[in-house]
C-alpha cells in the first residue's frame, strides 16, 4: 500500500527547494546593459567617396543617353527639382524647332566635390565639372531626399568665367550645413543674400547690386543671367513705347525652400538657390493690333500654340545660382560663382 507524505516531510521539502532557490539566486551574474555608442561630436559626412563614384556614374550616364536621343526619358530617376525643370525646356524647345540657349550638361566630375556633413534628411554634396573646349565648367548639387531615396541631380550652374569655388573641408570629414538664416559668422545670411541678389537682377544699379562682385563696371554686366534678363525687359518696354496704352511689368524673386549652403574653409559660406522672374506685357484693347515674339528666343515649344501677342504676353524663368558669401567682418562683396537661366514658361493671348 502506497503511504502519502506526512505534512512535516513535504513542508521540510518545500523549505529545501526555496533554500536552493535562494542559494542559486545569489550566486548569478547581473545582465550586463548595453549603451548606446556615444553620439559624434560632429555628424557624419553624408556619403563616401566610392558613392559618389558610382553616382555620378550612373548620372553621367542618364545624362548622355539624354542628350543623344534629345529626351528627358529615363532621367526622373536621377534629375529631380530645378535641375528637371530646366532641362525639360531646353527639350521641349528643342523639340519644337526653336533655337534656345542649350546648356550641354558636363558628366566628367574629377575636378572637385563638397560634401555636406549630416545626420538628417534631406542629404546633399556638391560636384564640379571639368571644363569642355568651348563650355565652362558646371557646378551641381545633388540631393537625396530620405533614406530609401537615390541621390538626384537638383540643381546646376555653369560657372562663370574667372569664378572659382572656394575651398572646402574634405570630402571624407564633410562639410557644416549652414544655417539659412546664419547671420553672426556669415557677412549676410544665405537667404538674406539670394534675396539681395534676386531685387539686384531687377535693378542692376540699385544699392543690392553694389553687394556683388557682378556690380557693372564701365556699363558692362559681369553676370550673364541678368544681363539677359535686363535686355529681355528692355525688349518689352521698348515695344511698349511704341505700342499705345500698353504695359510692361518684371519681377524677380527666390524659390520657396530652395536656399542650401556649406561651410567653406574660409570661414564663408557657399549658397545655392533658385530665383523665379516674370516679365507681362498686356496691350489695351485695339483691334487689329499685334506684336511677334521673336521666334529665336526658345518660347515655341513652353505653351503657346502661335509667338503673336494680341492682348498678352506673359513669359517665365529660373534661375539658378550659386554665391560665395564671405564670413562677417571681411571686407569683400559677395561672389557670384555661377549661374544658369532659362524660359520655362509662356502665356501668350
Amino acid at each position: 500500500m502506497r503511504r502519502t507524505p506526512s505534512r512535516a516531510r513535504l513542508a521540510g521539502a518545500a523549505s529545501v527547494i526555496v533554500a536552493l532557490t535562494a542559494a542559486l539566486a545569489g550566486c548569478a551574474q547581473p545582465v550586463p546593459e548595453v549603451k548606446a555608442p556615444p553620439k559624434p561630436a560632429e555628424p557624419p559626412a553624408v556619403v563616401q567617396s566610392v558613392q559618389i563614384d558610382r553616382i555620378l556614374q550612373e548620372l553621367s550616364a542618364d545624362l548622355e543617353r539624354a542628350a543623344s536621343e534629345s529626351s528627358v526619358e529615363g532621367l526622373t530617376g536621377r534629375v529631380g527639382g530645378a535641375a528637371l525643370t530646366m532641362v525639360e525646356a531646353q527639350y521641349a524647345a528643342r523639340a519644337a524647332g526653336q533655337k534656345a540657349i542649350f546648356y550641354e550638361l558636363g558628366t566628367s566630375f574629377v575636378a572637385g566635390q563638397i560634401v555636406a556633413r549630416a545626420d538628417d534628411w534631406p542629404r546633399s554634396f556638391v560636384a564640379v565639372t571639368d571644363s569642355a573646349p568651348t563650355e565652362a565648367p558646371f557646378i551641381y548639387q545633388l540631393e537625396q531626399a530620405d533614406a530609401r531615396s537615390p541621390y538626384k541631380l537638383v540643381l546646376w550652374a555653369r560657372l562663370l568665367a574667372g569664378a572659382t569655388v572656394p575651398p572646402a573641408t574634405a570630402a571624407a570629414v564633410g562639410s557644416e550645413v549652414v544655417a539659412d538664416d546664419e547671420s553672426v559668422k556669415l557677412a549676410m545670411a544665405p537667404a538674406a543674400a539670394l534675396e539681395a541678389y534676386a531685387r539686384a537682377k531687377d535693378d542692376p544699379v540699385g544699392a543690392d547690386a553694389q553687394l556683388f562682385d557682378t556690380a557693372l563696371r564701365d556699363g558692362r554686366d559681369p553676370d550673364p543671367a541678368r544681363e539677359a534678363w535686363t535686355a529681355l525687359v528692355k525688349g518689352w518696354t521698348d515695344t511698349a513705347a511704341l505700342v499705345p496704352a500698353s504695359a510692361v511689368a518684371a519681377s524677380s524673386k527666390v524659390v520657396d525652400h530652395s536656399v542650401y549652403a556649406l561651410a567653406t574653409t574660409d570661414s564663408g559660406a557657399l549658397v545655392f538657390g533658385q530665383v523665379e522672374s516674370s516679365v507681362e506685357f498686356e496691350f489695351a484693347a485695339a483691334e487689329g493690333l499685334y506684336v511677334d515674339i521673336a521666334a529665336d528666343k526658345g518660347y515655341g515649344g513652353l505653351g503657346p500654340s502661335t509667338l503673336r501677342v494680341s492682348r498678352l504676353a506673359r513669359i517665365d524663368q529660373l534661375q539658378t545660382v550659386v554665391l560665395a558669401v564671405p564670413p562677417a567682418g571681411a571686407d569683400q562683396p559677395i561672389r557670384v560663382i555661377a549661374v544658369a537661366d532659362l524660359p520655362t514658361a509662356v502665356l501668350v493671348e
